[in-house]
């Protein structure tokens, strides 16, 4: 299925890149896994930095890639060793660009699909990740 389709995309994309030595760039590959990502995350809603989404115990996730704050709080200053309020972190949850740059790093060096367990998995995101990985010199 899904994941046969995706393996052969990337031998594909490996063999272009060999081929010409750019072709399909790692960064395009990464930034086109987290719209998926996001896509799938806000169910393609028209405005999708606006998708705030209250869950139970009162953390909402917000915007694209349905961020909580706290995540935002703790990753910012894990990767960039920053401190940020609860304000910053909502308007970085809610700027698409602020978001997917933040979510592509949580991905990419922390190994951190599993925080959008439900979408990671739909789309198999954690192979793909892997076989974006190995590209990456």
């Amino acid at each position: 299925g899904m994941g046969l389709l995706l393996l052969a995309k990337v031998a594909t994309v490996q063999a272009q890149v060999m081929a010409d030595g750019m072709g399909v760039s790692v960064e395009g590959l990464k930034q086109d896994l987290v719209a998926r990502l996001a896509d799938c995350e806000t169910g393609g809603k028209a405005n999708p930095d606006g998708v705030i989404t209250p869950d139970l115990n009162g953390q909402s996730s917000i915007g694209r890639l349905q961020f909580q704050t706290r995540t935002v709080i703790a990753y910012t200053k894990e990767i960039e060793d920053r401190r940020i309020d609860a304000s910053e972190a909502r308007r970085i949850a809610l700027d698409g660009e602020r978001s997917a740059t933040l979510a592509k790093r949580i991905i990419f060096e922390r190994d951190g699909a599993g925080h959008w367990r439900h979408c990671a998995r739909k789309l198999g995101l954690y192979r793909e990740v892997k076989a974006i990985q190995r590209l990456a010199p």
